[in-house]
């Protein structure tokens, strides 16, 4: 049966590897439940390449490409993306996959389609049965030259990754698709695609579209690319000033706010884990090198609103937001995260892990939602000096780093009474965990909050402060809130310089500090330096940065109203 379009051999060229199909028949299932569904989406009948046995297919011995140039000059492409399929010896990668990439990118048509509602589409239509390892994602997204988007066939529980079927039940897969919807959509996605194909005269700019796909680079190219497309970035967005106050600051194209996860576990229990979570990963965010990371104080005055994500990327100055949810029920523990473009609400990237709940799997996904946000940026994960390879995990023990995060939710409102609730769970979390760095150098930062209210004796604040410091500093030296605890302490000893030595220090190990900004700005304003002009100015550059960083922090515009008010500027003060 010829294509329904003139010129073309096939309308859907089905591409796999056939031990994929050797064990229950998948494939072959899948394809004779898609013919039914195109029956029901179409007027015309559609034709389907499928090598349903390889015996009677294309062999090794065959003119691979004299056999397949009629058969891959096809409308759409669907390769089945297997835990196999991404072998780049094997048959159906390269006489397939990258054959029809090379071709449809030189047709009449071009691999990318302007749909009728004008969104683009690509006619390599992935069906992804399993979860990828992070080799084959990365090869299979270097021979698209974009992020893999597929409609996704996979059944998840804990310790499962296998191929939807359609007896499954949804509600016990931890993806909750249904097979029958899924079969659907991709009917309906092969509909818009061929319906744009179709109309392709209609549209005058498709063939600007079509023809212009992402180039293959590697190598030197790619850092060559990265760094001209880095430079245009920044210069056509232009120059922005901070509040309106006058200070020009060149925004960052690489820029992104952390929402606070959503809890999504049936009791809503766990919203402090959730917002611990999303914390941890913009404080992981923030200590890399070349990416502005809005605040917490900024990005969680989101949590509960409706917002879009159009506007919060407007109102925080950020190009990219990371957003997700988390759901846990007994030892199992699901997270999912996404990366969206803020101007567009174009997903970038997105993942859903499935694991059981222990500090290390925790920790894990952090990191690999950290890896995979900068990878979609093209950076890497910190400096060398911070790397994650290189430092051990911050507890090994779950229920000490629950302990932990309910303390560092608590410690958020600077209430008295929450901040007392935060010293029992860091308490809590160090007699699980005696080598847990972080819980010692923030239960030093809340004994000298305490103190602040009045609640806790300067002189045994201090004691304690000195104890608590000294431990984390023993078991971590690379720890930012370990320096961030030895400014305050230093600060209410009176030794200014040493204080502004020590946050600048944690500034070092944690770039992106709005805390640590704002330390050392009312720090160098105690400092002999106070008067010193050239001084003053590198002090306010740490000011207006953590504006930037939390443009939507009471505290940081009061210490900035304060500046104006002291330097006789009432206007901007008032402002």
């Amino acid at each position: 049966m010829a294509s329904i379009v003139s010129g073309f051999e096939y309308d859907i060229f089905i591409s796999y590897r056939h031990k994929d199909n050797k064990y229950d028949g998948w494939v072959t299932e899948f394809v004779q439940n898609l013919k039914k569904e195109l029956e029901a989406t179409f007027k015309e009948d559609i034709s389907i390449y499928f090598d349903v046995n390889p015996h009677d297919g294309l062999l090794e011995t065959h003119q691979v490409d004299k056999s397949l140039e009629g058969k891959l000059k096809c409308l759409v492409f669907i390769p089945i993306i297997s835990q196999t399929y991404c072998d780049t010896k094997s048959f159906a990668w390269q006489h397939e996959f990258c054959a029809f990439n090379k071709l449809a990118k030189e047709d009449e048509f071009g691999r990318e389609i302007r749909l009728s509602g004008g969104n683009v589409a690509s006619r390599i239509l992935p069906i992804r049965v399993h979860d990828l390892d992070a080799e084959d994602k990365l090869i299979i997204e270097n021979e698209l030259g974009g992020v893999l988007r597929a409609v996704e066939f996979i059944y998840k529980e804990a310790g499962v990754n296998r191929p939807l079927k359609s007896t499954d039940d949804k509600h016990d897969n931890f993806n909750k698709t249904d097979y029958r919807n899924q079969v659907n959509k991709v009917a309906n996605a092969i509909k818009e695609l061929i319906v744009g194909m179709q109309h392709a005269n209609d549209l005058p700019n498709q063939k600007s579209v079509s023809k212009s796909p992402i180039p293959k680079l590697s190598g030197m190219k790619i850092k060559l690319v990265a760094a001209v497309i880095a430079v245009l970035s920044l210069l056509s967005f232009g120059f922005y000033y901070l509040g309106g106050f006058g200070n020009k600051n060149a925004q960052l194209a690489r820029s992104i706010a952390v929402l606070p996860f959503v809890d999504m576990s049936a009791s809503k229990d766990q919203e402090y884990f959730s917002d611990g979570l999303s914390e941890e990963l913009l404080n992981v965010l923030a200590k890399t090198e070349g990416i502005q990371v809005a605040g917490r104080t900024s990005s969680f005055s989101y949590k509960g609103m409706n917002k879009s994500i159009k506007l919060i990327g407007e109102e925080l100055g950020v190009n990219y937001v990371l957003e997700g949810s988390v759901r846990k029920a007994g030892n199992t523990l699901r997270i999912t995260a996404q990366l969206i473009r803020s101007d567009n609400g174009f997903h970038l990237w997105s993942e859903t892990y499935d694991r059981a709940f222990t500090a290390e799997s925790i920790f894990q996904i952090q990191d690999e939602i950290a890896r995979n946000v900068l990878h979609a940026l093209e950076l890497k994960l910190m400096s060398a000096e911070n790397s994650v390879e290189k430092k051990s995990l911050p507890t090994n023990n779950a229920e000490a780093y629950t302990y932990f995060l309910k303390a560092t939710q608590q410690e958020v409102s600077r209430l008295p009474r929450d901040i007392e609730s935060a010293i029992e769970n860091y308490k809590k979390a160090i007699a699980l965990d005696e080598k847990f760095a972080q819980a010692y150098a923030r239960l030093a930062i809340a004994y000298n909050l305490l103190s602040g209210y009045g609640n806790l004796p300067a002189k045994q604040a201090k004691k304690l402060m000195n104890e608590n410091i000294q431990k984390a500093l023993m078991l971590d030296p690379t720890e930012p809130n370990v320096y961030l605890a030895m400014g305050r302490l230093q600060h209410d000893e009176g030794n200014y310089e040493e204080a502004i030595k020590a946050i600048d220090h944690s500034l070092k190990l944690n770039p992106n500090s709005s805390e640590a900004l704002l330390l050392s700005f009312h720090y160098f304003s105690h400092s002999a330096r106070k008067d010193d002009s050239t001084s003053k100015q590198d002090a306010k550059k740490k000011l207006y940065k953590a504006l930037e960083l939390e443009p939507k922090s009471p505290q940081v515009k009061l210490t900035l109203a304060r500046t104006y008010w002291s330097e006789d500027n009432p206007d901007s003060a008032l402002r």
